[in-house]
This record gives C-alpha cells, sequence and structure tokens, in this order.
C-alpha cells in the first residue's frame, strides 16, 4: 500500500511541477496578445476599397451600436452591407433607422433558410455576388470596432500581404457569471488553439473569430462560405481549407480593434458556450481531455486538503499525508497564480480569479452536456433555428 501510495505521490509531485510550464506558456500567449497590432506598422500611399459586411439575426440591442461605431470610421471606398438574417425581433427597425440617416448602408434581407444551409453560411453566401471591395470585412453584431480599426488592420494586411486575418478583441463582461466563466472558456479555447500555431503555416491549426477579414479574391478562391454551408464552425474551416490552399493566414488578439458584447445572464452564457464547445472540440476524445484537465487544476487540490483530513478523522491512515497536504497547498498556489494570469489577460477584477474552482465546475457541467449531445448527435438550436444533429456541426476530416 505504502509502495502504491509513493508511486502515486511521485506522479502528483510531478504534474503540479507541470503548472509551471503552463504557466510560463500562458504567460507568453497573453503577452503576445496584449501586442497584437504594433505600433510602427507603416501607412499606405492608398487605402484599398473595402466591403464592410455585417450579419445579424435577432440583435436589436447590440446592432445599432456595432453599425454607428462602423460608420465612425469614416473608412474611404467602405461600402456597408447588414445582412438581416430573418430576424424576429427590432433589429430591422433599428437597422431602417440608422439608414435614414445614412443611406449609404445597404440592407438585405433573408427571408427563409436555404435547404442544406446553416443560417451565417447561407446568409453570407447570398449576398457574395455583390462583393466587390479589395478586402472583405465581416463583423458579428456584437463587436463594435474601436477608432482607426480599420486603418490598422488593412495597413497589416497590405505590409504582410495576408489572405486572411482573424482577431479576437477585448471582452464586454458586465454580469457575475460572464467574469466568472468567460476567462475559463477562453483559457479552453487556447489551450487547443495555439494563436501561434494557427499564424504558423506549417501547422494545420486553425480558430476562427466573428471578426474575419480576408482578401476578396482570396476569398473566392475558397468558394467563399458556400463552400462551407452545413459547418457548425464555419469560420474556422475557412481558415483550415485557406492554409490548406498555401494562403497566408494570421489569428492575433488585440483589445485596440473592437470590443465584444458576451452572452450576458447565466442561461444565455451557458447555451452560447455549449455551441462553441461543440463546434470547437469536435470528439468526445478532446472533451475527455478537457474535463480532466479542469477538474485537476482547480478541483483535485481542494479535494485533497478536504478528504485526507477527512479520512484521518474516520480512523484512516494516508500514507505520507503530510506530503499530500503539502504538494496540495502547492497545488492551489500554482493553480490560482495560472487564474490570475487568464482573469487579467480577459481584464477581470482579479478578485474573480479566486473563483476559478466554481468556473471550471460549471465548464465541467457544459462540457458534459455538450459532449452527450455531440455524441448522440442531437439536434442544435441557436437563435431560434434547430439544425438536423450536432454530426452537421463540425467539420468533416480534410475539410
Amino acid at each position: 500500500m505504502s509502495f502504491l501510495a509513493s508511486i502515486l505521490l511521485i506522479v502528483y509531485a510531478i504534474s503540479v511541477g507541470s503548472l509551471a510550464v503552463h504557466i510560463r506558456r500562458t504567460a507568453a500567449l497573453t503577452k503576445q496578445g496584449s501586442d497584437g497590432f504594433p505600433d510602427d506598422a507603416p501607412t499606405l500611399d492608398r487605402l484599398p476599397a473595402i466591403d464592410v459586411v455585417v450579419p445579424v439575426k435577432d440583435e436589436e440591442n447590440n446592432i445599432g451600436r456595432c453599425l454607428r461605431a462602423i460608420i465612425a470610421e469614416r473608412y474611404p471606398n467602405a461600402r456597408i452591407f447588414v445582412v438581416n438574417d430573418r430576424s424576429t425581433d427590432g433589429t430591422a427597425n433599428v437597422v431602417r433607422a440608422i439608414q435614414e440617416e445614412h443611406p449609404e448602408i445597404e440592407r438585405i434581407d433573408i427571408t427563409h433558410l436555404q435547404e442544406g444551409y446553416y443560417g451565417k453560411p447561407s446568409a453570407l453566401e447570398k449576398i457574395a455576388s455583390r462583393l466587390t471591395g479589395d478586402i472583405l470585412f465581416f463583423i458579428d453584431s456584437d463587436m463594435f470596432v474601436k477608432p482607426g480599426c480599420f486603418k490598422t488592420v488593412v495597413r497589416r494586411m497590405e505590409s504582410e500581404r495576408l489572405d486572411w486575418l482573424a482577431a479576437h478583441g477585448e471582452m464586454e463582461l458586465d454580469h457575475f457569471w460572464e467574469k466568472v466563466l468567460a476567462p475559463v472558456f477562453g483559457a479552453m479555447a487556447y489551450s487547443w488553439y495555439d494563436p501561434r500555431k494557427v499564424s504558423d503555416p506549417n501547422w494545420p491549426d486553425a480558430m476562427g473569430s466573428g471578426f474575419m477579414v480576408v482578401r476578396r479574391e482570396s476569398y473566392m478562391a475558397l468558394g467563399g462560405h458556400g463552400a462551407v454551408k452545413n459547418c457548425y464552425d464555419e469560420d474556422s474551416v475557412l481558415l483550415r481549407r485557406a492554409k490548406a490552399a498555401g494562403q497566408r493566414v494570421v489569428f492575433t488578439a488585440s483589445a485596440r480593434l473592437f470590443n465584444v458584447r458576451m452572452y450576458g445572464s447565466l442561461d444565455r452564457t451557458i447555451r452560447g458556450f455549449h455551441r462553441t464547445l461543440i463546434g470547437g472540440l469536435k470528439t468526445t476524445f478532446r472533451f475527455l481531455i478537457t474535463i480532466n484537465a479542469l477538474q485537476f487544476v482547480s478541483l483535485m487540490p481542494f479535494g485533497l486538503i478536504i478528504l485526507i483530513p477527512l479520512l484521518g478523522g474516520f480512523g484512516y491512515s494516508v500514507p505520507f499525508a503530510k506530503y499530500w497536504l503539502g504538494f496540495a497547498l502547492l497545488h492551489i498556489l500554482l493553480a490560482t497564480w495560472l487564474a490570475a494570469l487568464v482573469y487579467r489577460a480577459a481584464k477581470v477584477p482579479l478578485k474573480y480569479a479566486l473563483l476559478h474552482p466554481l468556473g471550471s465546475a460549471v465548464a465541467i457541467w457544459v462540457c458534459c452536456r455538450a459532449a452527450a449531445d455531440l455524441r448522440r448527435r442531437a439536434p442544435i438550436t441557436w437563435r431560434g433555428t434547430s439544425y438536423a444533429s450536432a454530426e452537421h456541426a463540425v467539420a468533416k476530416p480534410g475539410q
């Protein structure tokens, strides 16, 4: 018994030590994300024409702010398209009111979902033929560009001759559960999709975003959104195909580009991340690894701190109990340090980092639900539309 306990203790000590490696990696990632766009990008003699495309469905609370931020950019030679995809709330009225002040905005109302399509690819495929800009900006309606965003991105696209640029911006987190959960899910995403590998043509890794910028000729060469019509993670699939085709892809995180409004209430937050996890993790195996990692980092040390004294109180002697408790305390310190880096990167007050065990526990529950739905090919419902099954939610091998 003592021999087995000693082996387990050694394995646990090595695992706790590995957290230091993850802390170093996380620190490097967060540092890179804070400087996604250097200040010394060259200016351009001529700004290329751009098309800004905003797909929207039932976003009456966000679309007005989104469009006014785009208009405020005053980018020369820019066209703005709003693709209203079957909205049932006041979205169309908000857009119509803004059009009265800015008639240059074009609104395209989508009245039905094409058979065999997911909503966003269907809506964007329908307007592909109307796009004429040199560079296309696809921006979700819950994203609000910051001053200078378009010129900053265009300068980088031109100076580095990029075909695609996907970006994560600064999250707006107003509610308690958003602040607890969003950093945890963000860390999960970056654990599986290292932005450095997404930007490296030697790696197939791809992670899309609601903020996607592409040269029109590169977009059309891939078949546009029509080529990913039944992919749940259509943005990631487009980047993966672009890399396979030899196109230059960059993924970056930069708070200077835009703010993104997160889900809000606990229910919407859980449903939003549940949907994202199915498209992001894709396999039961990845879900199992993620669940195990979450419980190890955030839950296991607290379990040991409680369990070992409890067993002693019932008369059960745990071999090397003092060492187990010592490593568990070190585990808690390292896990809290790691959480502090993650929450600080999300610009969440550090007091919420102390709640990372709560965030991980909820994330594990969401992962279990998402994995079960993926495995049984359950229908996926989002924004009032149900899709046949989760088998269409992810790209097939080779896509």
